[in-house]
């Protein structure tokens, strides 16, 4: 090991990323030597607050702005080799007693270095007045945390997770972007009475984050006195209830708890606060939160809380006692910038342990893509999700370097979405044409109008990419015509959520769309636009949407308007990545146009008629809001290309059972004539008809294999004839 490897060895991971974080800004700039304001300039954007801690008087915001005028200049002040200040960041750790040297170390080493003069860090000791040992290097000792509490706390170790010994471990990622929440929190806990928050806001935007970021601060000392020396111990309700069968079990677990973190030194870190609510007993008498909230009304604890919106409202704030224990603490998504603050960080501690590199063109493509493609997400988790898939695809693959092209698999994999939407646009086309789904222009119009949005350059990116509406005898073809596409553009012909509007008769039926109030059965039903949360990137066919009840189709017309639907619950799904598909029977067939964009396949008064027609179907703002209009029926020709596809597979099944079948084109007509006298459609008449004739013929101990049959019709009868020739 060389000297270098060594003195790393003895610094702990959050002093690490430090180092990398003044190295990159050199590199970054591409400056010749590192010096003093790299040094400074990665200490304000990591550790601002424990620069207050150490120096006195220090304006963070006029310093960064001087330092980043230096450095587009040239300017990186004196020179300060990164052995120099791990050797001096080391002394200083050792003359405390410890192994290895925090990030703090490395601050008190980089300032002095700069020419401030450090604030005094524990009692009766300055900067000015330390051992003989700690003065001989230049550097000063710092109070090292240690731990308030003196009672053990095993059940909370049993049943949580110490985020300040984890913390000191260096396992927690460093927090980014949340000074501002931060310091609200640590506010809330000096208080002297009500001094329980609850960060309350969206899955995903790093609630939990902020309380390991608190965590760190305590561990290093960069917070008041009030708080020095604490230990954040995590807990989730339903850990604590997991195999409390046994009548008083639970409550024997939620006394050793309160009374264990009821000691001086100890903050309690409830996750899912909601989940206490009816946990373990029926609710507001013998369930979990019953049981804590006299500990809390008494201010026995020190409790962070963490929560969502919806499940805040839902659980917390109608128990007014329980919810008079807790100051909120709203916790807003994290903006495109500080998400890649945070990849970088995550991405810079990942590249030390797993030896795979992303570049930040790529981490910008993450941000960029994770905004516009899961928007029923929040920053930072669903970048971080797409961050991690990454590293854990080079893992996989044995890559030192995850490229941009590596990046837009893994997301497509992921999301099931078109990255590069050009040769899915070819597929579809061709697909639709090779079946004769659509007419040329109206499938010109439908990729044309994907072709945009699919890229997000359409104007109002929040819509659906697509409306479509099938009338008349096109409507038949919806089924065929939405796997098609949810396979060319999505990969996988079963991303089709369907919903029949003919169920919709009275506004009362809103709750068979949306679900039924809280309270109500049904609640928690699964219903069709769940899925759609699951699966954004799907086709949405929605049959007869001229038949439903008028107050529900406004609903959903509104619900196309905004790109999303809320739920019972108010949780948002989003529309915005689906390709939506309306059927109407009862439109009078007329020539295809399309509203909404551009095309046009006849005069202007065929256009006006056919916008008039679908007004008095859907009414006019709902016509508004649709892109393409198919109303002709298909031909003659197109119609009997379809039967003979029909037919053809039919025979295919029949020939993995040992038969061939030949069809006479009288088989065809049949198929007409019957469509045409009982209504219904053809797949249906094959199934009833024409199936269960022709499945006898498999129980036929006589029929050779490889037999070849021909198919006929005969006054109007089916007629099964064995061809002379056989196969051998």
């Amino acid at each position: 090991m060389d000297k270098d490897e060594e003195l790393l060895s003895k610094i702990t991971d959050g002093a690490r990323q430090l180092v990398d974080e003044a190295l990159r800004k050199q590199q970054t700039d591409k400056h010749p030597q590192l010096g003093i304001h790299h040094w400074l300039m990665a200490l304000l954007e990591r550790h601002g607050p424990m620069i207050d801690e150490l120096v006195a008087d220090i304006d963070r915001s006029e310093l960064k702005s001087q330092l980043r005028a230096a450095l587009q200049a040239g300017d990186t002040g004196a020179t300060l080799a990164v052995p120099k200040v791990l050797e001096a960041a080391s002394h200083r750790a050792q003359a405390r007693g410890q192994l290895r040297a925090t990030e703090r170390d490395l601050a008190a080493v980089v300032l002095k270095a700069a020419g401030y003069v450090l604030k005094d860090t524990g009692p009766g000791q300055s900067d000015s007045s330390r051992s003989d040992a700690s003065s001989s290097t230049g550097v000063e000792a710092a109070i090292t945390w240690a731990p308030r509490a003196r009672r053990p706390t095993p059940t909370l170790e049993q049943f949580g997770r110490d985020l300040t010994r984890e913390a000191l471990e260096g396992r927690l990622t460093p927090l980014v972007g949340r000074d501002s929440e931060l310091e609200v929190m640590i506010e809330t806990l000096c208080r002297p009475t009500k001094r329980n928050p609850v960060l309350v806001g969206p899955a995903g935007v790093g609630k939990t984050a902020i309380v390991e970021g608190l965590a760190q601060r305590i561990v290093t000392g960069s917070v008041p006195a009030a708080l020095k020396g604490m230990r954040i111990l995590a807990l989730q309700p339903s850990v604590v209830v997991a195999g409390a069968s046994v009548v008083g079990e639970l409550e024997k677990r939620i006394r050793a708890i309160l009374a264990e973190a009821s000691q001086d030194g100890i903050i309690l870190f409830i996750d899912e606060v909601h989940s206490m609510v009816g946990a373990g007993g029926r609710e507001g008498s013998g369930d979990v939160a019953s049981l804590v909230k006299p500990a809390l009304a008494r201010g026995d604890l020190a409790c962070i809380a963490a929560t969502t919106d919806d499940e805040f409202r839902r659980y917390i704030e109608p128990d007014e006692a329980l919810a008079r224990r807790f100051q909120p603490i709203r916790v807003q998504e994290l903006t495109e910038q500080q998400t890649l603050a945070v990849l970088k960080s995550i991405r810079d501690e990942r590249a030390r342990r797993e030896k795979v590199l992303v570049p930040d063109e790529v981490l910008e493509w993450l941000v960029s893509f994770s905004k516009q493609f899961l928007r029923n997400r929040y920053f930072p988790d669903k970048a971080v999700d797409l961050l991690e898939q990454c590293i854990g695809y080079g893992r996989a693959h044995e890559l030192t370097e995850v490229t941009k092209q590596h990046a837009e698999e893994v997301a497509q994999r992921m999301v099931g979405m078109p990255v590069s939407p050009e040769e899915r646009l070819n597929t579809l086309r061709e697909n639709i044409l090779a079946c004769k789904l659509m007419r040329e222009p109206d499938i010109s119009m439908l990729c044309d109008r994907l072709a945009v949005t699919l890229r997000g350059l359409d104007l109002r990116p929040s819509r659906p990419n697509a409306v479509v509406i099938l009338a008349g005898k096109m409507a038949e073809k919806v089924e065929a015509l939405a796997r098609t596409i949810a396979e060319a553009l999505f990969g996988a012909p079963e991303r089709v959520v369907q919903i029949d509007f003919s169920r919709f008769q009275s506004h009362y039926d809103l709750s068979m769309l949306i679900g039924a109030a809280p309270g109500l059965v049904g609640y928690d039903a699964q219903l069709p636009i769940h899925r759609i949360a699951n699966m954004p990137w799907c086709v949405l066919r929605c049959d007869n949407i001229d038949r439903g009840h008028p107050g529900v189709r406004t609903v959903f017309m509104q619900a196309i308007r905004d790109g999303h639907i809320a739920d019972a619950r108010s949780r948002r799904i989003y529309l915005s990545d689906t390709v939506i598909l309306l059927t109407s029977r009862t439109l009078e067939p007329a020539v295809a146009k399309s509203i909404g964009f551009g095309g046009a396949h006849s005069s202007k008064q065929s256009q006006v008629d056919t916008r008039t027609v679908v007004e008095e179907a859907v009414g006019s703002e709902f016509a508004g809001l649709v892109d393409l209009v198919c109303i002709e029926p298909p031909n003659l020709e197109d119609m009997l290309s379809a039967l003979e596809q029909l037919l053809n597979g039919v025979a295919e099944r029949f020939r993995t059972q040992g038969v061939e079948l030949c069809w006479d084109h009288s088989v065809v007509e049949w198929l007409q004539r019957r469509k045409a006298k009982a209504g219904g459609d053809c797949e249906q008449i094959v199934e009833t008809q024409l199936l269960p004739k022709l499945v006898k013929l498999l129980s036929d101990s006589a029929q050779p294999a490889g037999a070849q049959l021909m198919v006929r019709c005969h006054a109007d009868e089916l007629v099964v004839e064995k061809l002379l020739k056989e196969r051998s």
